[in-house]
């Protein structure tokens, strides 16, 4: 809803090849750059004024310049992903900059600023107003969140914030129903009985099993060439010295005069062989980190899963870790630890439909926000004055579970 998701879409692939560029260019030049200074140490002119010593800075830069612009621009869109997910979980459509700062650990000024540019790049469908208070001169007003609503009563329409539950100005009931337009998508502020207790799906994203399966398949390839650049680099080091295999390789009729000049072979390859290396072990350790945050997203939405409260402490969370731990193991992360993985998870857009909230003096972690009912699923009969988590119906007594009502 917040995220401009084509270009996002179209920047990630850029990202990607931007960064295998970026390690080829460099192992390569880098490679090439460790051979010269090798092969002619302590003759410095020569090395300075080689034919491949200007284009391999250049190309090193550049590589180093595509690192950095990729690592930036994910970091970028990693915080798209998580203001959009918070976002999507406001209530009255109105968020400050100290709302954020303190969810996310930053000053205002911060996230003033990462906002502004954001907005200018990655998001979308809100905008800064001035809010006329001293302390917050500014907000973020999400264009989303007003909708057309009509009186269930006497037909009256209105505009009104989702999920605000106020009364009609003609009638004064507060039977409302309220229809808001997301995509291609129609989100009805009643009932939502298709997020079942124990679906941990709700809060996944779109092909994360897909994805799954593509990281490890990643880590398999990088894991091959690993060993296989691992033996090469083995073999030639520990026959660099080895007078045996030297003279067997001078006498095979290859065109090699001196051990010198096989050495030099060797070493050039022993020099590749450890770029190589380096590069595709980076590729291995990068799959890696990804499979285990795909692991760790996957294991807090089967948490969140079985959560029976829109919001959930960080100790409430931790005892949940705790108690859904694997078998014979007791988990030992603190709070902090939890929420900046389920941060990370958020950032990186593994997980859905869940957001970081302060809730007075308490951070909370808020679940699905976005399922309210203002029907009761019992006797049909119209909610009117919930206040947060819970509501008792007047009519049939039944207890509705995340009920939200935003309030003053």
């Amino acid at each position: 809803m917040y995220l401009k998701n084509a270009l996002i879409k179209f920047l990630k692939v850029k990202n990607v090849i931007l960064l295998i560029l970026g390690i080829f260019f460099t192992a390569v030049t880098a490679s090439n750059m460790v051979e010269l200074t090798v092969y002619y140490f302590g003759d410095w002119n020569t090395i300075i004024n080689a034919e491949s010593t200007p284009g391999s800075i250049a190309l090193f830069l550049i590589g180093v310049m595509m690192m950095i612009c990729s690592r930036g621009s994910r970091r970028l869109i990693n915080d798209a992903c998580f203001f959009s997910n918070y976002f999507e979980g406001d209530l009255n459509g109105y968020v400050d900059y100290a709302e954020l700062a303190e969810v996310t650990g930053k000053t205002p000024a911060q996230i003033k600023s990462r906002i502004a540019l954001l907005h200018l790049l990655y998001m979308k469908n809100f905008r800064i107003i001035r809010t006329g208070n001293r302390q917050y001169p500014e907000a973020i007003e999400l264009y989303s969140k007003t909708v057309t609503c009509s009186c269930r009563s006497c037909g009256g329409l209105m505009e009104k914030r989702v999920y605000f539950t106020g009364a009609c100005p003609y009638c004064g009931s507060s039977d409302l129903t309220a229809q808001v337009v997301s995509g291609q998508r129609f989100y009805y502020i009643e009932d939502n009985a298709s997020r079942k207790p124990g679906d941990p799906s709700y809060y996944e994203a779109p092909r994360l099993n897909a994805k799954r399966i593509r990281y490890a398949v990643c880590f398999g390839v990088a894991l091959f060439f690993v060993l296989i650049f691992l033996i090469v680099f083995l073999n030639f080091v520990s026959n660099y010295n080895n007078e045996e295999y030297l003279r067997e390789t001078l006498l095979s009729g290859h065109s090699y005069s001196s051990f010198e000049l096989i050495r030099a072979s060797m070493m050039n390859v022993i020099i590749f062989s450890a770029f190589a290396l380096v590069a595709v072990g980076a590729a291995l350790v990068f799959t890696f980190v990804r499979m285990l945050s795909i692991e760790t997203a996957l294991r807090y939405a089967k948490i969140f899963a079985k959560a029976t409260k829109p919001f959930i402490s960080l100790s409430e969370l931790t005892e949940l870790n705790r108690a859904n731990s694997p078998l014979g193991q007791r988990s030992s992360l603190t709070p902090d630890i939890l929420y900046k993985r389920i941060v990370k998870s958020i950032k990186e857009g593994y997980l859905l439909g869940c957001s970081p909230n302060k809730h007075g003096p308490e951070l909370k972690i808020s679940l699905a926000k976005q399922i309210v009912k203002d029907r009761c699923p019992g006797c049909g009969a119209p909610i009117v004055g919930a206040v947060s988590e819970n509501y008792s119906c007047p009519y049939c007594g039944r207890l509705i579970m995340g009920v939200i009502k935003k309030q003053g």
